[in-house]
């Protein structure tokens, strides 16, 4: 019969398993269904809806064919998301009707279930749903359910149904939640048929963690604020169960980056440029602190987000270091480096050209004021035009401050561009056109000679 009584063991608690689910799945406001004592489960203090924590509290033989079983169920809901004296009563009076729902359920379970495994199922009438809040901080409130129930083992088919390893006592998880310590997982007390393998499988935030199937777990870094679990699968010779240890956590750990800081902005002396914290993870709280870098070196008092370019970061690689600091820890992380390109010259005004406008005469060019960086060299280029507004056209070897008038340009206009150029580029200044070139006519009789058009240029433009 020893055999016998393992299989009503495990046929009857995958039944109430069946039976649980079952409940969570009709129940839409019921955020999850975990297996274990309630005293024993760190409820996630953040997490809306109602928790259905059960245990098999006690299996006890009924005679020659037959076990009886005692159910403890706690439905519990957080009181404190909403924050008023009635809430508590309301968590109590919505819990109640679910578990008054839940028993219904238990007495009309569909016999026939049962009866495949020539089971039958009797609930006790001595099942009672009372006001539960949780006796250590009295966060959740909700229903504690006390149900009893018989099974017996019918002989009509004349055949042993098969068993599997009945959980006694939950795995156990304990080490330190900080992420870096490792995490140890007992194999719980069990109840079997010849010689019991385990097998592990760690949760996080219970969804399994790929590859983690050892008897510890050392928490990473996509642990942090995590909650942490561990299914351990009992099997012998007749099957295989499942048992899911003790939930920890929120998991601590110090800064870590995600994803490096990013210096943005326009890359030229004279520019101001930003840099970005990058994206961590960790908790505590983290603070960050800034430091701006010419070729790695530290720039003395550059210790905000933002930085405006010098002359002495001309060609340079700029970038910034975000250090972040918790309560746990400190990480630093670089940005990209950013290499700075000088300015582009620019011209202020227009260059004008002083001197007498006539044939033989001697005109002079003055530039405008002009920046850039580097400095940039200055050159000039004479022009001509017929009428002094369009076409204008570059005088041959006419590249310096001054210009002497030929006989060639009578009657056309003159004017001069200033050209300022470094490694950046180029800016270019045109003056404003001198007068219509005049010209001399000698008069032998009076042995003098008259100057025509003879008109002086000052401070043009």
């Amino acid at each position: 019969m020893e055999v016998a009584v393992y299989s009503m063991k495990s046929l009857t608690i995958k039944n109430i398993e069946s039976i649980m689910e079952g409940i969570a799945s009709e129940h839409p406001q019921i955020n999850t269904v975990l297996k274990g004592n309630v005293w024993d489960v760190d409820l996630t203090k953040d997490v809306t809806g109602v928790y259905l924590i059960y245990e098999v509290t006690n299996i006890a033989p009924n005679g020659f064919n037959g076990i009886d079983y005692s159910l403890d169920v706690f439905l519990c809901d957080n009181v404190t998301e909403i924050n008023t004296a009635t809430n508590e009563v309301s968590v109590q009076n919505e819990c109640s009707l679910i578990a008054l729902d839940m028993m219904s359920i238990f007495e009309n379970y569909n016999k026939s279930s049962w009866a495949d495994k020539d089971l039958n199922l009797v609930l006790n009438k001595t099942w009672s749903v009372q006001p539960f809040t949780e006796r250590f901080d009295s966060l959740y409130s909700g229903a504690a359910v006390n149900v009893s129930l018989s099974t017996s083992y019918g002989y009509a088919r004349c055949q042993v149904p098969t068993a599997a390893p009945i959980n006694l006592e939950a795995p156990i998880v304990s080490g330190i939640t900080e992420r870096g310590e490792t995490l140890a997982c007992t194999e719980g007390v069990w109840q079997g048929i010849g010689v019991i393998t385990y097998t592990y499988q760690w949760r996080r935030n219970f969804a399994n963690i790929e590859g983690a199937t050892d008897t510890t777990y050392t928490l990473a870094y996509q642990d942090d604020n995590a909650f942490i679990s561990c299914n351990v699968t009992a099997s012998d010779s007749s099957g295989t169960t499942t048992k899911l240890s003790n939930v920890v956590g929120a998991v601590l750990a110090a800064p870590y980056s995600l994803f490096a800081p990013i210096v943005s902005g326009t890359f030229r002396v004279g520019s101001t440029i930003t840099s970005t914290e990058g994206v961590w993870q960790g908790i505590p709280t983290i603070i960050f602190a800034y430091q701006w870098r010419r070729f790695g070196i530290n720039i003395d008092g550059e210790t905000t987000n933002e930085y405006t370019l010098v002359i002495a970061d001309y060609n340079t690689a700029i970038d910034c270091v975000i250090t972040a600091t918790n309560s746990l820890g400190v990480s630093s992380a670089d940005s990209n480096d950013a290499i700075i390109q000088g300015t582009i010259p620019i011209i202020s005004g227009l260059p004008f050209i002083t001197g007498v406008v006539s044939i033989g005469r001697v005109l002079t060019a003055t530039a405008a004021s002009a920046s850039g960086f580097p400095t940039p060299t200055r050159a000039f280029q004479w022009q001509i035009s017929n009428d002094g507004v369009s076409g204008w056209a570059n005088i041959e070897g006419e590249t310096e401050q001054t210009y002497l008038i030929t006989l060639s340009d009578e009657f056309k206009y003159i004017r001069v561009s200033q050209i300022e150029t470094n490694v950046e580029g180029t800016d270019t200044a045109s003056s404003l056109s001198t007068t219509e070139i005049g010209e001399y006519v000698l008069v032998w009789g009076a042995l003098s000679v008259e100057a025509w058009g003879d008109t002086t240029v000052d401070n043009w433009g």
